[in-house]
């Protein structure tokens, strides 16, 4: 205790004094004559980060770790070819990690005892009249996991596979943040969980159910000199969008490999933390992002004439928003994705040199509020049966937390004040 109460840093907490007690000093197997006379720390940290160099590469929790890749763009040059005029443009340093492995590793580790790998229906039947109503509170008790369920135990396999067949439900969450007040650091990390915890497990940080598997990098300065051998500097802001399109992608490119499409098709085969092997196959059911990053994730443009990403209703009928008919004109009027005006697009940017912008561009995309950029998601995995418009799931925290509720409130404070400007003084007080 005296060690406790003399510490420096005043960091050590007593429930971990509590644990090395416990758990260390009155272990069996512990013993003061393993413990060298010169023991320091940080040369044990080195020591032990040192002996992963030689671990087998190809070890289970090896092959999820983070790797380094180069993206490549091509950068519109408003020439025309007929074999194309695009100028490949290389981005380093993505780091990221197999989404795979990933996978792997998670239905490995002791935390996949709280998996739920059959999804079902849940009920609530009231004890007074006996009515029985359907509870959405979960990912894998939702209709959508279901039908991939069902649509997964019908797949016939030429392989005579006898294993059990479940889903790994993939929830990815990115958010590009600055990380400091003054200075243009910044991050974009990309996150994964899975559908298959429970969400009270995923929101307790104790569970490390949260994987970080990639960071997003920026477009470099150099790629503002590298357009401008190519165009007049007064065309290059439209360029320079498209190309931070064409980079979005291109990192879920890589994210997307083939080993993913594979194990997305004919699934992995997993030895779990039960001991049970089983076959996985991953599933995409959401991504939440903010607004702009939908925007980028779902090749539309930024508050365009049909700013929603998952329908075309015009941004002119959003006067009707929470009336009755505005459910069922969303539902008639759902996003599809149109391939062949986005493929004709660039076609007349890459080969006859029109601009992003250009008559030719806006002509086959403005009325859908389309953008000249080839989707990843429906590109690896549209002919698997992803429909990524639907995976695009509200964001709590931008779009309710620090949207529509805060602009409520703030909407009745300014009626409030309106009324009394002496209220606003009182409902400060309560909430204080």
């Amino acid at each position: 205790m005296s060690w406790k109460m003399t510490s420096n840093s005043g960091l050590t907490s007593e429930s971990q004094l509590t644990r090395l007690v416990r758990e260390v000093l009155k272990a069996k197997d512990f013993s003061l004559d393993d413990m060298p006379d010169d023991f320091n720390a940080h040369t044990e940290m080195m020591r032990f980060d040192a002996s992963e160099a030689t671990l087998d590469a190809n070890g289970l929790f090896q092959r999820d770790s983070w790797r380094e890749s180069v993206a490549e763009i091509l950068v519109p040059t408003r020439e025309r070819d007929t074999d194309g005029n695009g100028q490949l443009f290389t981005v380093p340093g993505f780091h990221h990690r197999p989404l795979v492995a990933v996978i792997r590793a998670a239905f490995s580790e002791a935390s996949s005892r709280w998996f739920h790998l059959t999804p079902f229906k849940r009920f609530w039947k009231s004890p007074l009249t006996g009515r029985e109503q359907r509870v959405y509170d979960e990912l894998y008790t939702s209709d959508a996991w279901n039908k991939a369920h069902d649509e997964l135990q019908k797949q016939k396999r030429d392989d005579g596979c006898q294993l059990e067949r479940v889903i790994a439900g993939l929830m990815f969450w990115s958010d590009a943040t600055h990380l400091a007040q003054f200075g243009n650091a910044s991050a974009w990390p990309v996150y994964l969980f899975f559908g298959n915890q429970s969400k009270y497990v995923r929101a307790c940080p104790t569970t490390n159910a949260c994987h970080p598997i990639a960071f997003i990098p920026s477009l470099p300065e150099s790629i503002v000199g590298f357009i401008g051998k190519y165009v007049k500097m007064k065309s290059i802001s439209d360029i320079l969008t498209h190309c931070k399109r064409e980079l979005f992608h291109a990192l879920w490119c890589i994210l997307l490999d083939d080993e993913f499409l594979d194990a997305y098709r004919n699934g992995i085969v997993i030895k779990c933390h039960d001991g049970m092997s089983r076959r996985v196959f991953p599933r995409i059911f959401t991504y939440s992002a903010d607004y702009p990053e939908k925007v980028l994730i779902a090749t539309i443009r930024d508050k365009g004439v049909c700013p929603c990403p998952r329908c075309f209703l015009p941004k002119s009928r959003f006067d009707q928003l929470g009336l009755k008919a505005d459910i069922s004109a969303r539902i008639k009027s759902v996003r599809l994705y149109l391939r062949d005006k986005v493929f004709a697009a660039r076609e007349a940017l890459y080969k006859l040199g029109a601009p992003v912008k250009g008559a030719a561009a806006e002509r086959l995309l403005k009325a859908f509020s389309l953008v000249p950029t080839l989707n990843t998601f429906n590109e690896r995995l549209g002919n698997l049966g992803l429909d990524f418009f639907p995976m695009l799931v509200v964001d709590l925290l931008h779009e309710f937390e620090l949207g529509v509720f805060k602009y409520v409130l703030k909407h009745l404070i300014r009626l409030l004040y309106a009324i009394n400007h002496e209220s606003v003084a009182l409902l400060n007080e309560r909430y204080v």
